[in-house]
């Protein structure tokens, strides 16, 4: 149960962020003060998943890179996410859990 209300968290947290992104590049041009509240939000996003490691969340194993490439792309790379190394962190410890739990089924 826990598990599932994770996911739908989860899954809310970045459909909102998504579309938080969205509005928002479609009003004026960034200013420095609009980069660095998206560099929160961001953040706050790419530690969520982080926290959910190892078994991760669906949302964030599916969506995750493709939110922070795209809004890394509209943003010039300047925010924390883009050049952190989190991002991939992300991939690598779900992987690695994904690869342990199969060989675990197998015994």
């Amino acid at each position: 149960m826990v598990i599932g209300l994770m996911a739908v968290l989860g899954s809310s947290v970045l459909v909102g962020a998504l579309s938080l992104y969205n509005r928002s590049s479609l009003n004026a041009p960034s200013s420095i003060s609009n980069q660095s509240g998206l560099n929160m939000r961001l953040n706050t996003i790419l530690d969520f998943c982080l926290k959910s490691l190892p078994n991760g969340i669906q949302a964030c194993d599916k969506q995750l890179k493709a939110l922070v490439t795209q809004v890394c792309a509209a943003n010039n790379g300047e925010l924390d996410a883009c050049h952190n190394g989190k991002v991939d962190q992300y991939y690598v410890v779900r992987a690695a859990e994904v690869s342990r739990s199969a060989i675990n089924k197998t015994r």
